[in-house]
């Protein structure tokens, strides 16, 4: 194969399989794997699709890619029409593969398939299935009921929504719904709902009620549905309904209850003191829901993180409070540790320093330390200990500070910055129980003022720190080549760089020519002047240059 021909293969290349298409297929049967450029292959529209245009092709092109000239469109079933006491949801359109359903109004039945497609049927598309019927949902006769019969009339049927009514014999009682209804079930078979109703005789039993007494509805026997009142004695609560009804099943309801309606005896709260104001009385009761306050007495503390009250709840008894604990500390590390002040001489507990317990010590340095039990459980400053010597000051990036070999308690440090760099923070830390305070301060980059010509800054000093950041604004007429917005780095430069404000030509200006365009270009009128002057000087030299051609044109006929 000659270099050409080779390139060109490798250029324009073949076109693989031809894809498949959903809605077309190949005129003819193939059965070749790759197809030269510039081949063209006719289709024809799938069954259930009809041609949108002249051209069914794929052409194969230079670059070794399908071109797909097709197009094939749905056929459309006909509109299947309006269901009488029903509806057709269409749910997409009537094309081909598209689906349609059907639903009857309350109280029909659908007869036929709830469903149909547009399917292909010979050479075109129709309905799979047709137009369905809803017919009225019909209900046999209405049963019958011992003791007791309903109004309905000697029929065949009954249609939807038809209702009866039952009554019961002299008597007896009517126990459920007294009229029932003709319904439809999944749509498809008419029943009557709900159940129909039973007639019984009922009689329920002298009503009693602890703590209670009937005010309203005495009788010798009591019936269903007959109804009672109560009140409950002095000193008891109802809780339920004043009213009982005789039910279906003999039993009265809903039972009520007559309770104690206070709580008795206050809470005696080991180390705490009752603040509730006015100061309650041993005999008194409290209602439900009464709130007791308490207090812990000095040199203790809430044993929880409950709120230290207690209340009267509904079982009548009042909730628990775990009371208050005393105030501990932990026990020192210095075997020198002196008490200077002890609070209790014989804690509750296994503490040995209580809230408001002072200690002094000593250690290597020989500096006397005291620290003083706090409310919290903590000792100020801290936990007294002689382990309390700093490691190495923290280093800090582009900063010094002086070197040691130890770091004794209340040793200071003090940083300074390189040439270039601000110090931000305290410049002085100091070592205080095993730590450095302060946080060790920073050095930061410093930036020059950035120079912008036309424009300016929106923080405007001689010089700024590292991560600061300035807004650059030019003045009207002139435009930014850059970035608005740049930030001062940690190598003391700005980034990105530092934007320029230029003039802005206005559109179409950038090719001016003579007459008003140059005017409309020029921002002022000195400008327009100086452009006038150059314009004429042109002028003069291409008149010049004209005037000497010329003369060389004479000087050669001669």
């Amino acid at each position: 194969m000659s270099l050409t021909a080779a390139l060109w293969v490798a250029v324009f290349g073949k076109c693989g399989p031809p894809p498949d298409l959903p809605y077309a297929l190949p005129a003819s049967e193939m059965n070749q794997t790759d197809f030269e450029s510039h081949t063209t292959l006719r289709y024809n529209c799938r069954p259930g699709y009809s041609r949108a245009s002249s051209s069914q092709s794929l052409y194969c092109k230079p670059l070794g890619k399908w071109q797909i000239n097709i197009a094939c469109v749905k056929k459309s079933c006909r509109n299947p029409g309006d269901l009488q006491n029903g509806k057709v949801e269409v749910k997409t359109d009537f094309l081909f593969g598209s689906q349609i359903e059907f639903s009857c109004s309350e109280g029909y039945i659908l007869i036929g398939s709830s469903t149909s497609y547009c399917e292909i049927q010979g050479k075109g598309v129709s309905w799979s299935d047709p137009l369905p019927e809803c017919v009225i949902a019909k209900c046999g006769m209405p049963p019958d009921i011992s003791n007791g019969k309903h109004n309905g009339r000697e029929e065949e049927f009954f249609t939807y929504r038809s209702s009866v009514t039952y009554k019961c014999d002299p008597d007896f009682t009517l126990l459920g719904n007294a009229s029932i209804t003709c319904t439809v079930v999944n749509k498809t078979v008419g029943v009557w709902s709900p159940s129909p109703p039973t007639c019984e005789r009922i009689i329920c039993p002298w009503p009693k009620v602890l703590h209670g007494t009937i005010n309203s509805g005495f009788k010798h026997t009591y019936k269903y549905k007959d109804s009672v009142r109560f009140v409950c004695q002095k000193g008891f609560v109802l809780r339920g309904s004043g009213v009982i009804h005789c039910e279906a099943d003999g039993s009265w309801s809903p039972v009520p209850v007559c309770e104690l309606n206070s709580c008795t005896d206050i809470p005696d709260i080991p180390n705490a003191a009752l603040i509730t104001s006015p100061r309650p009385r041993k005999e008194d009761v409290y209602p439900v829901g009464t709130v007791l306050r308490y207090i812990c007495r000095p040199g203790y503390e809430p044993a929880t993180r409950q709120p230290m009250t207690v209340i009267c709840q509904k079982d009548l008894s009042w909730s628990m409070l775990r009371g208050c604990k005393e105030i501990c500390c932990p026990v020192p590390d210095p075997k020198s540790v002196r008490v200077i002040q002890h609070e209790k001489a014989h804690p509750d507990n296994d503490c040995t320093y209580f809230f408001g317990d002072e200690v002094s010590y000593t250690c290597q340095n020989d500096i006397m330390l005291t620290a003083t039990c706090k409310s919290d459980g903590t000792w100020h400053p801290r936990t007294p200990s002689c382990h309390q010597s700093c490691d190495f000051p923290p280093a800090i990036a582009h900063g010094r500070y002086t070197k040691s070999s130890s770091y004794y308690v209340r040793t200071q440090v003090t940083y300074e910055c390189e040439e270039g760099y601000r110090l931000v923070g305290e410049a002085t830390i100091s070592c205080w129980y095993s730590q450095w305070t302060p946080a060790a301060p920073q050095c930061k980059a410093l930036c020059r003022k950035p120079e912008i010509g036309n424009g300016v800054l929106s923080t405007n000093k001689d010089q700024y720190v590292e991560t600061e950041n300035v807004t650059i604004q030019c003045d009207s007429g002139f435009v930014m080549l850059g970035s608005q917005s740049i930030t001062c780095s940690e190598n003391g430069t700005w980034y990105p760089k530092v934007s320029r404000c230029e003039q802005e030509v206005p559109k179409d200006c950038e090719h001016v020519f003579a007459g008003k365009k140059l005017m409309q270009c020029l921002p002022n009128s000195n400008d327009v002047k100086m452009a006038l002057e150059v314009y004429k000087l042109t002028l003069e030299i291409k008149q010049l240059q004209l005037q000497i051609d010329k003369a060389k044109h004479v000087d050669r006929e001669l």
